[in-house]
């Protein structure tokens, strides 16, 4: 079954943080629930956990057992039956999602204006080439005027374009379509998965997310081997994930946490001394909160300013592009003009 959206969790973790404030039981908030949400979570599901509820299982074992809701929640959940504080389990929930939701928006709008621009560009590119010079490359032979070298390797790259379009066209959807097969496959996530880990802005995300996933899992009372584990079930990174699992085998070991995070390297530095601060004066929840709202706005940041750096290197890129294309036309045609 597919994901749900960050934001349908948020809602959903959200109206139910508000009904289990005001005290309605679990199995009570359950149909309200159910009647009132829409799109990602099927109602059938809710009211499929709502009956094995009532069979005596609990909250977070149906939750887990539908198959719909992701290990990290349903993990978090159990923690809060154990503590017996579901309304604020739901609650900080709510504020999670709602964040992640947002980081993982921001990092699309960024991302969203190069790829328009990029297409844009190629676009216009394939239609010059294959629309335009054409028609300029009858004139010129005609004429039985020597064209510039520019002139000459567009003109080129448009015949093949124009003889070999369908072929051209079906190699590139068999391409697409060998490059989706790949990154479904085992092999390609992993390959993925590392690729983003060395790029700044995602490795600067899976930092805000760790620490927002120690944050509320340490705020909680969980302790450290324990909220290691579980928070490795937010990222669907396996690098990560197994990393995480080796940092709380690296615990139960006798290494302290910040030892077993300096080992990952695209931990940022900053975390892992602060860490060692938090445990050395006993206030490590305290402290993890304060490094994650430091790398929310860091972030934010980031975004920002790539939005910012991007823009001028497409404008640039795409005034070249087109430039030599108007090049390539202007320079026989002045001396075509010379020549009559």
């Amino acid at each position: 079954m597919r994901k749900i959206p960050l934001r349908e969790l948020a809602v959903f973790c959200r109206k139910a943080a508000f009904l289990f404030d005001a005290g309605i039981s679990v199995a009570d908030a359950l149909p309200v629930l159910a009647t009132q949400t829409s799109g990602r979570i099927p109602n059938a599901i809710l009211f499929d956990v709502h009956k094995m509820i009532l069979q005596g299982e609990s909250f977070s074992y149906a939750l887990r057992v539908s198959g719909v809701f992701p290990a990290f929640m349903c993990g978090f959940v159990a923690i809060g039956e154990r503590t017996a504080r579901i309304p604020e389990t739901f609650a900080k929930l709510a504020d999670f999602y709602e964040a992640s939701a947002r980081t993982n928006e921001e990092l699309a709008a960024a991302m969203l204006y190069p790829a328009l621009v990029a297409t844009v560009m190629f676009g216009v590119l394939i239609a010059a080439v294959t629309f335009v010079l054409p028609g300029y490359s009858r004139i010129f032979e005609a004429s039985g005027i020597a064209l510039p070298g520019i002139t000459s390797s567009l003109l080129s790259m448009s015949n093949f374009f124009s003889e070999n379009i369908l072929f051209v066209l079906i190699g590139v959807l068999i391409f697409l379509l060998c490059a989706m097969f790949f990154f479904k496959s085992t092999t390609g996530h992993l390959f993925a998965s590392r690729v983003k880990l060395k790029i700044p802005i995602w490795r600067q995300k899976t930092n805000l997310n760790i620490t927002e996933g120690f944050s509320i899992l340490l705020s909680s009372g969980l302790g450290i081997p324990e909220a290691v584990s579980v928070c490795g079930e937010i990222f669907d990174n396996p690098i990560v994930v197994g990393d995480l699992q080796n940092v709380s085998l690296k615990l139960d070991s006798g290494l302290t946490f910040r030892q077993s995070l300096s080992e990952i390297p695209y931990i940022d530095p900053l975390l892992t001394e602060l860490v060692g601060v938090g445990e050395e004066t006993g206030r490590l929840p305290q402290t993890i909160e304060k490094c994650n709202v430091y790398f929310e706005s860091a972030y934010r940041h980031e975004v920002r300013r790539l939005n910012k750096l991007i823009e001028p290197v497409l404008t640039i890129t795409l005034g070249t592009i087109l430039g030599a294309i108007m090049l390539a036309i202007i320079l026989p045609t002045f001396e075509l003009a010379t020549a009559l």
